[in-house]
């Protein structure tokens, strides 16, 4: 092999590995949330599994409604409610779409000889349904059972087993049968799994030794280039007595949640862990509606610089379920603020705004907040306080059209972006100033929470 062959191929070398390199970072992007969809659908067998009889139509919309109720609150016991039953009889009128599905499944025939490749097909009866959202969460709301929003945390897991007293790592590719429960449960309890690589990497930072040590600080630092909202570990074996025995770790926001399942079927035991999972994230990221609470807090959103992102930015408060209510207070050039009242607790709302990456928390020093306190700080921040608009509006004629609070904060925006374009205009060459209309000084409002509109 001459020189100029060598030189080649050690170029084709360094481009495989660059592209190897290149193909591993785009499989790890930030996690941290994902927006869950089909929520209020649901897929359910026709045939019963034990009995081989069909269930009625009846039978499977009452099946879905429950699925789907279940998926939509996080709430597994859904159908212990004492409003399960009326809201079962609302359930054929809260459907929006359904049919009937054909599935052909290949199996080996049971007189085909090992080494001969003849298979039989067999045809598995399968009924879809698709719910009205608004229907759905009308019901949740008057049964007084939360619901969760589409945007969830991705729970990283990390999975070991002892055989024959053995503790190992175990990735899917070892064990597809138990990743496959653990894929099929979150599924259907509408949350989202990240499996880990078990590359070199991983091997190199976290061990069996870790798991059943509960050593979180290796499984957090382990865990880092995932970026999940929360870490699951799971232990899994059987005891003397021949049941199986699966226990969890749930890692999240600095604190640790365990529990233990047993049985003696071992789908049973990882379908449960999955369970009581759900559960969990549920009731840190939701709450029950209290009419008699009124617990509020006003909030800033900086960078929003035109229609599109105010949409945008007001679309995704709105929809939050931490969210009881939200009244848009004022906006000013590239800032708007709201007053929002929490479910519960201020921490949860929190929580779930970081769930999402539309949104970044901004951190103000002392000095920066000193600012708010005084009206003439900042020459150019000229508020628009809706109240004020409200008082405007009350002395017009009551025949013209009155606008929504949302409608009144666009045109107050736009009109701030006017002004804001026409303050210096230029004319044969030469600067001139718009005169400006005195504006009444108003009210500073300080928010209590600020983030950074990061689209």
């Amino acid at each position: 092999m001459n020189c100029k062959q060598t030189s080649e191929l050690y170029f084709v070398r360094q481009l495989s590995f660059l592209f190897i390199l290149f193909s591993s970072l785009l499989l790890i992007q930030p996690a941290f949330a994902v927006s869950m969809s089909q929520l209020y659908e649901s897929t359910i067998r026709v045939d019963s599994t034990d009995s081989k009889k069909e269930k009625t139509e009846k039978q499977l919309i009452a099946e879905a409604f429950t699925s789907v109720l279940i998926k939509v609150s996080g709430r597994s016991d859904v159908s212990s409610s004492t409003a399960y039953s009326a809201m079962l009889k609302k359930a054929e009128g809260a459907i929006s779409q359904f049919r009937y599905d054909n599935r052909t499944i290949a199996t080996a025939s049971d007189e085909a000889s090992e080494s001969s490749e003849e298979q039989k097909e067999e045809k598995e009866k399968w009924f879809w349904v698709r719910f009205n959202a608004k229907a759905i969460n009308d019901l949740l709301n008057e049964a007084q059972i939360p619901i969760w929003g589409k945007v969830r945390p991705e729970t990283l897991i990390w999975f070991s087993q002892e055989i024959k007293g053995k503790r190992q790592m175990q990735s899917q590719h070892d064990e597809p049968e138990i990743y496959a429960v653990f894929k099929r449960q979150a599924e259907q309890r509408g949350i989202s799994l990240i499996f880990p690589f078990m590359d070199l990497q991983d091997q190199s930072s976290i061990s069996a030794t870790d798991i059943w040590g509960n050593f979180n600080d290796a499984i957090l630092l382990a865990s880092k280039r995932y970026q999940a909202q929360s870490t699951l570990t799971s232990r899994l074996f059987k005891d003397p007595s021949g049941l199986w025995v699966s226990q969890w770790n749930l890692l999240m926001l600095g604190e640790v949640q365990s529990w233990e399942i047993r049985d003696e079927k071992l789908e049973q035991v990882l379908a449960a862990g999955i369970n009581e999972l759900t559960d969990k994230l549920s009731r840190q990221f939701t709450q029950v509606v209290r009419e008699d609470d009124d617990s509020g807090v006003l909030v800033q959103i900086n960078n929003v610089g035109d229609f599109r992102a105010f949409q945008e930015v007001d679309d995704y408060l709105r929809n939050l379920a931490t969210v009881k209510s939200i009244s848009l207070m004022q906006t000013e050039q590239d800032k708007v603020m709201y007053s929002i009242n929490y479910l519960s607790s201020k921490n949860s709302l929190i929580q779930e705004i970081r769930l999402g990456d539309l949104l970044n928390s901004v951190e103000r020093s002392r000095v920066d907040n000193d600012q708010y306190s005084n009206a003439n700080a900042d020459s150019n921040y000229k508020p628009v306080i809706l109240d004020d608009l409200d008082k405007k509006n009350s002395g017009q004629d009551q025949s013209t059209p009155q606008l929504s609070d949302r409608e009144k904060a666009l045109n107050s925006l736009e009109q701030s972006q006017e002004n804001s374009q026409n303050k210096s205009q230029v004319t044969d060459g030469k600067a001139t100033t718009t005169q400006m209309v005195e504006e009444k000084p108003v009210d500073i409002l300080i928010p209590e929470l600020e983030y950074w509109y990061a689209k």
